[in-house]
């Protein structure tokens, strides 16, 4: 269940722009990671609704994974009855997706409130992130959501992270527009002898 949270921490990070292109592929699937996911949080509360499950942390949540750092107010995870039925007994109609398999039933995970994550000079901040594991997407809102590797920074009113496509859109609204600040890289001197 939570290895594959932190593949969503890590994705959000992923489409943040390294040495000046936005879609490099730079990043390691940590769905095989031994690292221990370690969560904190002030309350802790699970129970069964319509469905499924809903788990949530409230409270200064800090969710870490190796260099992986995610830090939110509320978060929770909802998880579809049928699909973590197939997950576990292996029945089921329709082939299950390897990630839908790891992923143990996970509708969806929404972090809520001052939302950062960062992992190494890469960081994203919004006020609510939303994995939809049926879309297969990330969505940044509230904000505005940014993302920064080292000096470069992207800024929309909203952005969505497409998990199987390895493509990202921002999106700008009625009143604002997508801001993006790139630094070239400066060429390294040749030491003089």
């Amino acid at each position: 269940m939570l290895r594959f949270f932190s593949i969503l921490v890590l994705v959000c990070s992923v489409f943040i722009p390294t040495e000046n292109s936005f879609c490099q592929n730079d990043y390691t699937d940590l769905s095989s990671s031994d690292q221990p996911i370690n969560i904190t949080s002030k309350r802790f509360s699970a129970k069964n609704v319509a469905g499924g499950k809903e788990v949530t942390f409230e409270g200064t949540v800090r969710v870490q994974q190796g260099d992986l750092v995610l830090t939110c107010d509320r978060l929770i995870i909802m998880y579809d009855e049928k699909m973590q039925g197939a997950a576990q007994n292996g029945s089921h109609k329709k082939p299950v997706s390897r990630e839908l398999q790891t992923a143990s039933g996970i509708k969806s995970i929404t972090a809520s409130g001052n939302v950062k994550m960062t992992q190494n000079d890469r960081m994203a901040v919004a006020g609510k992130a939303v994995f939809d594991n049926s879309k297969r997407t990330i969505t940044l809102t509230e904000g505005p959501p940014r993302l920064w590797q080292g000096p470069d920074v992207l800024a929309a009113q909203t952005i969505v992270i497409y998990l199987d496509e390895n493509r990202s859109e921002l999106l700008g609204g009625d009143d604002s527009l997508i801001t993006a600040i790139i630094n070239p890289v400066k060429p390294k001197k040749d030491k003089e002898k």
